[in-house]
């Protein structure tokens, strides 16, 4: 099964490096790296352009249009069978691919997400209190784990997840009021039960302060607001899934 890595990047000269070159390590020679640039205005590009490997496929938004059409626009661009998230900040850990891969050999597996340790800016490892761990056993726990989402107890992150390519002509395109593409997808894998928890970690998140998904706690309004989209985007979800079923 060949692999195509799609990640959004926007002013992340001071970690993508890094973080290319832990992807890269992953990889084999038959899959691509897509890296949506969203407008940055700092060193990014020149970084991902200076790697000079063929594997990467930059394509530049000329307008900054945000991280989550920016991965919809990777998405859109990927070649693979499977489909793995990757932020510009964080560092891929070996053998990462390999525990995604597996996850998602069974045929009714449509999206594998794992549990992830924390690092500083330095890459020091960090042991945040009251962290929230996604388990294996929840994994066909289908309409609680939607439950979970909605009520925004289940610790789905992008960067942690992998999922197959037959996925795409339901989780695309991403409607422009969803807020998380993360939460879309997992969605999308509850909803068609298709969903895996993994207990091991996936990857080593960076946290620096700049994060595009902060740990601190939103104003009650806002919380209300993102809830009504999350339940929008189920809605929605569930439609295009019928929608397929009667294709």
């Amino acid at each position: 099964m060949t692999v195509s890595v799609c990640m959004a990047s926007h002013n992340g000269a001071p970690f993508i490096a890094a973080q290319l070159a832990s992807i890269l390590a992953e990889l084999a020679l038959e899959d691509e790296l897509i890296v949506v640039d969203d407008h940055s205005s700092d060193a990014t590009v020149s970084i991902i352009r200076a790697q000079q490997d063929s594997r990467i496929k930059l394509h530049q938004n000329i307008n900054q249009v945000g991280h989550v059409a920016s991965f919809a626009k990777a998405v859109s661009l990927a070649n693979g069978d499977i489909i793995a998230l990757a932020d510009q900040d964080d560092v891929w850990p070996e053998n990462r691919l390999a525990i995604l891969k597996a996850a998602l050999k069974p045929p009714g597996c449509l999206v594998a997400a794992g549990n992830f340790t924390d690092i500083d800016a330095q890459g020091k490892t960090l042991s945040l209190a009251n962290k929230r761990q996604l388990k294996s056993a929840d994994s066909q726990h289908w309409l609680t784990n939607l439950w979970g989402i909605l009520q925004g107890q289940r610790p789905y992150y992008g960067c942690a997840m992998a999922f197959k390519r037959t996925l795409c002509d339901q989780v695309l395109p991403i409607p422009g009021y969803v807020e998380s593409h993360d939460l879309w997808i997992a969605m999308a894998g509850n909803i068609n039960k298709g969903m895996v928890h993994l207990d091991a970690s996936v990857l080593a998140k960076r946290q620096h302060g700049t994060n595009v998904s902060s740990q601190k706690r939103r104003p009650w309004q806002k919380i209300v607001i993102s809830r009504l989209g999350m339940l929008a985007a189920l809605i929605t979800l569930s439609i295009r899934k019928l929608r397929r079923g009667h294709a």
